[in-house]
């Protein structure tokens, strides 16, 4: 289950954020940056609609704080594999079915031709930058999916990686029929690690962003 938050307005992160559970909007107090505030009221407010719409419903209202790494951390037991992301504009939070998912990652970036720049220059090999081109020769969209599928696949499989993952290597990167509904159009990635079996992410593009989901089904 997938949710999304429009965190463009400040005084609509501050009204909704009193729906929050009361361990949330404390920890959220101590965050004295108003921008990682807002990221992580708009977050939760997310997630908390994700897990009311998912199987976890009876769980919605229920505090979700974080471990000492940072990731999402729910406070009751058995609870489905969750994961958050957000960007400027947005947040997006994605709720797993538990009984064959182990894990999940979600990530989300704005389209924007600097940043899609900035990521061929710093993080793409020559090979990665092929593929890219087959599914978008204007090298916009294309290098933020790939980067979104990265990061998501980071957080599915609790990978440690170094600056710009680049030991994340993508081998194979198809356009593919939406998965999403509203998708104007969607890729399958599969992304390599060092000597891991290869993971797999969908990547779409919705609404001038990009976003991608990973999981790590059980075994």
């Amino acid at each position: 289950m997938l949710a999304e938050y429009d965190s463009r307005h400040s005084k609509r992160i501050a009204r909704d954020e009193a729906a929050l559970p009361t361990e949330e909007r404390a920890f959220a107090e101590t965050l004295r940056s108003a921008t990682r505030r807002a990221g992580f009221t708009s977050g939760r407010l997310a997630l908390h609609a994700a897990l009311a719409e998912s199987e976890q419903r009876l769980h919605a209202a229920k505090a979700v704080l974080r471990d000492q790494r940072g990731r999402p951390m729910p406070t009751w037991p058995d609870a489905a594999p969750i994961s958050i992301a957000h960007s400027r504009l947005r947040a997006i939070a994605a709720v797993g079915r538990s009984s064959a998912c182990a894990a999940i990652g979600v990530d989300v970036e704005e389209i924007d031709e600097h940043r899609a720049h900035a990521l061929v220059r710093m993080s793409l090999s020559e090979a990665e930058l092929t593929l890219v081109r087959t599914v978008d020769t204007a090298m916009l969209a294309g290098p933020i999916a790939l980067w979104c599928a990265r990061e998501s696949c980071v957080k599915a499989h609790a990978l440690e990686v170094g600056w710009f993952g680049t030991a994340l290597v993508a081998t194979r990167f198809d356009v593919c029929a939406p998965c999403i509904e509203g998708a104007e159009r969607a890729w399958n990635l599969e992304i390599s690690f060092e000597s891991q079996p290869p993971m797999r992410a969908h990547a779409w593009q919705s609404r001038d962003a990009i976003f991608a989901v990973a999981a790590r089904m059980t075994s």
